[in-house]
């Protein structure tokens, strides 16, 4: 049972707006949690595939649901479903997972009911009730989604205000990179001389260089499983909002600009739809 609910009853129907990898993720937690769902995308039938009524359009979600989860691309797709929520003169609570630049997600909240709730983790660790989240907002907005934020992060951590979520999740994101880019530059180095990229990801699994990023990408950049769990597409555009932070804040990280370089490659390669573990055949490279 979610909390705040009672046995046998379910919530009010839910607006889920973005259905692509992590929003499928989302609303299968949702789903399983007894909660009614109305779902848009601008690619329709994303829906039909996830047994869920689509909705015709944001605004259609913003008459119909009190309380709305986005989960769309980057800053302005958020911006942009924000501003039709508004249209709608109705109190509604807004649940953000989408990776933003602090200073405008903190700006959005300044004009609706907003919860900042970055996961991090990928669709596949979401789906499993793994990932993390990290909320930022007023007390009330949260207790408000609490019910929701049980069913889709179990694992999450209150950080601060609106805008402080999205400091945390890209200061999270720049180790997180650097620790795959590692690994696959590892790995890489592993076959050049000669060793089975196995048997080395078994070793540094064993050894001090462990990281968990190991266990989620290392088998994929072992076989070349690029099979998406998130994309590289998603990937490049949060380390680019690093890198535009980290000017804000007169910061030089050279290491996240080598890593941008290295999606890029890996993107030319390997196409913007693939996993991120296939910024290991930017290495592999002759």
């Amino acid at each position: 049972m979610v909390a705040g609910h009672q046995a046998g009853r379910h919530p009010a129907r839910v607006g889920l707006i973005g259905l692509g990898l992590m929003g499928a993720a989302l609303a299968e937690r949702l789903l399983g949690a007894g909660f009614a769902l109305l779902g848009y995308d601008v690619q329709r039938g994303k829906a039909d595939a996830l047994n869920i009524e689509e909705a015709d359009s944001v605004a259609e979600i913003g008459r119909r649901c009190d309380r709305v989860v986005i989960a769309v691309f980057d800053d302005a797709q958020v911006e942009e479903v924000v501003a039709e929520l508004i249209l709608a003169e109705r109190d509604l609570s807004v649940l953000c997972v989408t990776t933003c630049t602090p200073g405008r997600i903190a700006s959005l909240a300044t004009h609706i009911r907003l919860v900042e709730a970055p996961i991090s983790g990928t669709s596949a660790q979401v789906r499993s009730g793994e990932g993390v989240g990290f909320i930022a907002g007023e007390t009330k907005a949260i207790d408000r989604m609490s019910d929701l934020l049980n069913a889709i992060c179990p694992r999450r951590i209150v950080v601060g205000k609106p805008g402080d979520a999205a400091k945390a999740k890209l200061a999270v994101n720049l180790v997180l990179q650097l620790n795959r880019a590692a690994l696959a530059e590892g790995l890489a180095f592993a076959e050049r001389m000669g060793l089975p990229a196995s048997m080395s990801l078994q070793v540094m699994r064993k050894s001090a260089a462990y990281s968990a990023v190991m266990d989620s990408k290392g088998e994929k950049m072992v076989r070349g499983d690029y099979a998406p769990q998130s994309r590289l597409a998603q990937t490049l555009k949060d380390a680019w909002l690093i890198l535009e932070e980290a000017e804000r804040q007169h910061l030089v990280l050279p290491l996240m600009r080598t890593n941008v370089a290295l999606l890029s490659a890996a993107i030319a390669i390997a196409g913007a739809e693939a996993d991120p573990a296939a910024i290991i055949e930017a290495l592999r490279a002759p």
